[in-house]
């Protein structure tokens, strides 16, 4: 399944893509916040040009695994996809891709600060990399108004 990552945030949004055997993640773009209906309308076309069958959505929660504000937009954000979008969405529990995102960076040579659109689309990498290697069964499937999703 060809899959494609999210990693939401309020003023930019990293995407990154599956091979379509479905093993490998490869960075995308990064969508700059423009209002939502130019987001949605610039991630299905990226959905729909990538011919992707399913969306992966970082699910940012704080080290004691509780909600935060982000959180809460991030489901908002899953919530209104769900409404445009007849793909399933499947959300991954991320709590540090944004670190370890950074540290890649710098491995390469690249200063996270200077290039954060690359900073959003590696931590998108890390969330699609994350649940590939998660077993089918513990994928998380959402489902509008189910505890957990």
């Amino acid at each position: 399944m060809r899959l494609l990552a999210i990693d939401y945030g309020q003023k930019r949004t990293g995407l990154a893509v599956g091979s379509a055997a479905g093993t490998l993640a490869f960075p995308h773009s990064t969508l700059a916040m423009r209002g939502k209906d130019i987001f949605f309308a610039e991630l299905l076309a990226v959905a729909e040009k990538e011919n992707v069958q399913g969306f992966v959505v970082g699910l940012p929660l704080r080290n004691n695994g509780e909600e935060s504000e982000t959180t809460r937009q991030v489901r908002n954000m899953v919530g209104r996809l769900y409404r445009r979008s007849p793909l399933p969405i499947f959300l991954i529990e991320e709590a540090h891709s944004s670190h370890e995102a950074e540290a890649r960076l710098r491995e390469l040579g690249k200063d996270p600060r200077k290039t954060k659109h690359l900073l959003d689309q590696a931590a998108a990498v890390i969330i699609l990399e994350s649940f590939l290697s998660l077993p089918p069964d513990k994928r998380i499937l959402y489902e509008p108004n189910t505890p957990n999703t």
